[in-house]
């Protein structure tokens, strides 16, 4: 069964309006508007996209000259 149970974030931390049984599976979703997003922590994501591009273009070289070895 299905059931929506409205919280507030504090200190971090999810806390329900009303008591969760124990060992209740949960899905926390955010209501309404998103929080924004700080900017040096954009500028963060951003150069982890950048490192994963350029690591996965590396992998995708020496895969490569792997493959080319092995002919």
């Amino acid at each position: 069964m299905d059931a929506i149970v409205l919280g507030v974030v504090k200190e971090g931390r999810v806390v329900p309006d009303s008591p969760l049984p124990e060992g209740a599976r949960v899905e926390v979703r955010l209501a309404g508007s998103v929080p924004e997003v700080p900017a040096d922590l954009l500028a963060e994501f951003e150069a982890w996209g950048r490192a994963s591009d350029r690591a996965l273009a590396l992998a995708e070289v020496a895969a490569e000259g792997q493959a080319d070895a092995a002919r």
